[in-house]
């Protein structure tokens, strides 16, 4: 298993509150209430890589206290979206940006505001 792969189940005994999901793994990109132009950039370019929400993507939507909520993505293991999610992670190891272009639009437009 990848460092930035993580079986759900070591996360919580419980499965990260989703004990049906177990044998799944969370893709390194998630995202806030209060993410910025990098988090929301990378988060949406990997959902796009991976092909968007279905039977082996799934989003997955939690309240926290501190930060109001949080997202994370969620992949099936030995899946083909699987193989995507580690080609992601892989990028990611070597530069923080999943899609340059995107992240520029981002960062403009959040300059505009």
């Amino acid at each position: 298993m990848k460092q930035f792969f993580i079986k759900i189940s070591r996360i919580d005994s419980k499965g990260a509150f989703l004990p049906s999901r177990r044998g799944w793994y969370i893709v390194p990109c998630s995202r806030t209430r209060d993410s910025e132009a990098l988090e929301e950039s990378n988060f949406e370019s990997a959902l796009n890589q991976l092909g968007g929400e279905g039977n082996n993507v799934e989003v997955h939507r939690f309240k926290h206290w501190g930060f109001g909520w949080y997202e994370n993505i969620l992949v099936r293991g030995d899946t083909p979206q699987y193989e995507i999610a580690e080609g992601i992670e892989s990028a990611l190891k070597g530069y923080p940006v999943l899609d340059e272009i995107d992240y520029c639009n981002r960062e403009w437009q959040e300059s505009e505001e």
